[in-house]
C-alpha cells in the first residue's frame, strides 16, 4: 500500500504559500503550510514528514534557523530552502547544514513542483515534459485556475467572483475535500495496517517462543536418548561383570571342595606326611634358588640393555662426528685446490715479470707474504684434522670393545637362562617321580607351578 507523502511548508508570503498548498494537494501530496517558524516547529515535533519546504525569510528571522532546528527535530527529513535569488554564500552555507537543495522561486512553479517531486520520489526516472503535461501531473491550466482562484479570493468584487470564479473555484474545493477525504481513508488503512502489524509481531514472537521451547524440548529428549542408551549399556556391563563374578564364585565353590576332600584324604594317610614334608623342603629350596636366578637373569638383562643403548648412542655419536671430519677433510682439500691454483697463477705472473723487468735492481711485486700464511693455515687445519681422526680412531676401538664386552656379557646371559632350564626341568622330574595317587602331591604341584611358570615367562623373554 502507497502511504500519502507529507510536505511541511514555513513561508512568509501568503500568496505563494497558498499556490503551494493547492498545487501539492492537487499533486496528492499531505501539505501542512505555516507563516511563520514557531508553528512549523511545533508541527514537526508532533508529525513525521518526508520533505520540508523553508523560506529564506520567515518573519523577520532567517530560514537558515528554522533548517538548523528541524534537522535537531528530525535528521533524516530532506529540507529545501526557497529563495528568490540564491547566492553562492547562502548555498555554501545550507550545503553545511544539511540542505537537500536550494530552490529558486519565479513565476513559473512548474519547475519548483518538479523538483519538489524529484526530491519526494528519490530514484525515479524524471518525466519528460510536453505542452499539454507539466511535472506532478500539473497542467499550465491548473496553475492558471489556481493563480485566478487566488487572485479573485485576494480582493476581487463579489458580484465577479460569483460570475467568473465560482465553478473554477468550487472544483478546487471540491478536489481539496476529495483529497481530505482520501487522506482521511488513507490514515485509517494505515492505522488499521499498523494494527495488524502489531497482532502479526505479537504472533511471530509468540511463534518464535514457541520454536524457541521446542528447540530446548527436543534438546532434552537427544539428551534423555543419550542417557537411556549409556544407561542401557551400563546395564549389560553390569550383567557381563555379574555373569563373570558368577562364574568365578562356582569356580571358588569347587576349588574349595577339592581342598576339602583333599584335606580328608591327608588326614587320613598321616604315613606320608614325612615323606612329602621332605619333598616340601625341597620344593621349597628349589624355589628360592630358581628366584635368586631369576633375579640375577632379570638385573644381567637390565644391564645389558642399558649398555646395549650406551653403545648405540656411542656409535650415532661417532657416525656424526666422522660425517663432520669428512666435512671438514672435504672443505680442506678445496682450500688446498685454490691455494695451489693461486700459487701457480703468482709463478707464471713473477716468470712474465722478471723475463719483460728492464730494471732487475726493482723490487719485486710479488713478496708478499698472505700465500705464505694461508698455506700455515692450511697445515695447521690438516693437523687438527690428523688429531680428529685419531681420536676417532680411538672411539671406534673402545666401541668395539664394549661391542666384544657385551656379546661375552650376553653369552653368560644365556649360559645362565640354560641352567636356569636345567633346574626347572630337574624340579619337574621330581615332581613326576612322585605317586600319582597321592593327593598332598597334587596339591603341592598346583602350589609350586606358578613361580616356575613365571621364571619361564621371564625366561622367554630375556631370550627374545
Amino acid at each position: 500500500m502507497n502511504l500519502v507523502k507529507k510536505v511541511l511548508i514555513a513561508h512568509s508570503d501568503p500568496k505563494l504559500k497558498r499556490k503551494l498548498v493547492l498545487l501539492l494537494a492537487v499533486a496528492g501530496y499531505d501539505v501542512r503550510a505555516h507563516l511563520n517558524s514557531e508553528e512549523a516547529l511545533t508541527t514537526a515535533r508532533g508529525e513525521w514528514f518526508d520533505l520540508a519546504l523553508v523560506g529564506e525569510n520567515l518573519d523577520g528571522s532567517s530560514g537558515l534557523d528554522l533548517v538548523e532546528a528541524l534537522k535537531r527535530v528530525q535528521p533524516t527529513v530532506p529540507v529545501a530552502l526557497l529563495a528568490e535569488q540564491p547566492e553562492l554564500a547562502l548555498v555554501v552555507k545550507g550545503i553545511r547544514l544539511g540542505l537537500a537543495d536550494v530552490l529558486p522561486v519565479g513565476e513559473d512553479l512548474r519547475p519548483l513542483i518538479r523538483r519538489i517531486t524529484e526530491l519526494l520520489n528519490p530514484g525515479q526516472p524524471p518525466v519528460p515534459e510536453e505542452p499539454a503535461v507539466a511535472a506532478a501531473g500539473v497542467t499550465a491550466a491548473d496553475l492558471a485556475e489556481v493563480e485566478t482562484a487566488l487572485a479573485r479570493l485576494g480582493g476581487a468584487p463579489a458580484a465577479e467572483t460569483r460570475e467568473t470564479a465560482g465553478a473554477p473555484l468550487s472544483d478546487v474545493r471540491e478536489e481539496l475535500l476529495r483529497s481530505t477525504r482520501e487522506r482521511t481513508e488513507l490514515e485509517a488503512r494505515l492505522q488499521r495496517a499498523l494494527q495488524e502489524k502489531t497482532a502479526v509481531e505479537a504472533e511471530l514472537r509468540m511463534l518464535l517462543t514457541q520454536n524457541a521451547s521446542a528447540q530446548t524440548l527436543q534438546k532434552e529428549l537427544d539428551d534423555l536418548r543419550n542417557q537411556r542408551e549409556m544407561a542401557a549399556a551400563a546395564h549389560a556391563t553390569i550383567d557381563a561383570k555379574a555373569r563373570a563374578l558368577a562364574e568365578q564364585r562356582d569356580e571358588i565353590a569347587r576349588e574349595r571342595d577339592a581342598l576339602e576332600v583333599e584335606r580328608h584324604l591327608v588326614a587320613e594317610e598321616p604315613k606320608a606326611l614325612p615323606e612329602w614334608a621332605s619333598t616340601a623342603e625341597e620344593v621349597s629350596a628349589m624355589r628360592d634358588r630358581v628366584h635368586a636366578e631369576e633375579a640375577r637373569v632379570r638385573e644381567a638383562a637390565m644391564e645389558v640393555q642399558r649398555e646395549a643403548a650406551q653403545i648405540a648412542r656411542e656409535r650415532r655419536r661417532w657416525h656424526e662426528d666422522l660425517d663432520l671430519l669428512r666435512e671438514q677433510e672435504t672443505n680442506l682439500r678445496e682450500y688446498e685446490t685454490r691455494l695451489r691454483k693461486v700459487q701457480a697463477q703468482l709463478e707464471a705472473d713473477r716468470v712474465l715479470w722478471f723475463s719483460t723487468s728492464a730494471r732487475p735492481e726493482t723490487p719485486s711485486p710479488f713478496e708478499d707474504d698472505s700465500l705464505r700464511e694461508a698455506w700455515h693455515k692450511l697445515q695447521r687445519a690438516s693437523e687438527l684434522l690428523e688429531t680428529e681422526r685419531a681420536h676417532v680412531r680411538d672411539d671406534r676401538l673402545f666401541t668395539k670393545e664394549q661391542e666384544i664386552a657385551l656379546q661375552r656379557r650376553e653369552q653368560l646371559l644365556v649360559a645362565r637362562e640354560a641352567r636356569a632350564t636345567e633346574m626347572e626341568q630337574r624340579f619337574s622330574s621330581l615332581i613326576a617321580q612322585q605317586p600319582a595317587s597321592a593327593s598332598p602331591a597334587s596339591s603341592m604341584r598346583s602350589f609350586a607351578r606358578a613361580p616356575f611358570a613365571m621364571a619361564k615367562s621371564v625366561f622367554g623373554s630375556v631370550k627374545k
